[in-house]
């Protein structure tokens, strides 16, 4: 959306071959709904930025290759003082915590990135300093679409998980598909499936 074309020369070939994945590092420990708030901070120093804090809930971190890591560049301007970063696993000072024990969504690993004096060349800020944030909000336009079809699928899965397993449980010797408060749950969920797919269809 924002990178330069040598920034996108370099690593969206990687990308489209499968060799790399890219993770997206917004939120924080003390920034998560509240975004702007956020408390890492990038720092120029000559030829370079030196980036320093930590990122939380990061899908695939220590999985990916490189990291969009946002950044605060100037405190004083709130969310116009935010930029966006290039970081790649392999820079020093960067490190991950432990995964995180989830209720699902477990084919990918969600962990905490660790900014700890990470110096990147001055090339790999994408876009102009300052317009992070905004970058930031059009990934999310883009993202939040496949997160409703995720859940999308999830919801279906566990309908069709609940319609084969009424056939299967039997109470007073008859499954208990044939009772009117078991019908009356699944035809709920049927219909919030529905309307959920419709939704995500529309957007």
């Amino acid at each position: 959306l924002s990178g330069s074309e040598e920034l996108k020369k370099k690593y969206l070939g990687p990308l489209a071959k499968g060799d790399a994945m890219f993770s997206y590092c917004l939120s924080e420990p003390d920034a998560g709904s509240d975004a702007a708030g956020m408390k890492t901070r990038a720092v120029r120093d000559g030829d370079h930025w030196i980036l320093n804090g930590v990122k939380r809930w990061i899908t695939n971190a220590g999985a990916s290759d490189y990291y969009t890591v946002m950044a605060v560049t100037d405190p004083d301007k709130r969310s116009k003082g935010i930029s966006a970063f290039v970081v790649e696993k392999s820079d020093e000072g960067v490190s991950f915590g432990a995964p995180e024990k989830k209720l699902g969504i477990k084919g990918s690993p969600t962990r905490e990135v660790y900014l700890d004096n990470v110096r990147i060349p001055a090339d790999r800020i994408i876009g102009e300093e300052g317009t992070g944030f905004a970058t930031a909000m059009k990934t999310l336009d883009h993202t939040r679409i496949t997160i409703a079809a995720q859940a999308l699928g999830v919801a279906q899965g566990a309908l069709d998980y609940a319609k084969g397993y009424v056939q299967e449980r039997k109470q007073f010797g008859k499954p208990i598909a044939d009772f009117q408060g078991i019908q009356f749950m699944l035809a709920d969920m049927a219909m919030k499936v529905e309307a959920a797919r419709a939704l995500t269809y529309q957007a």
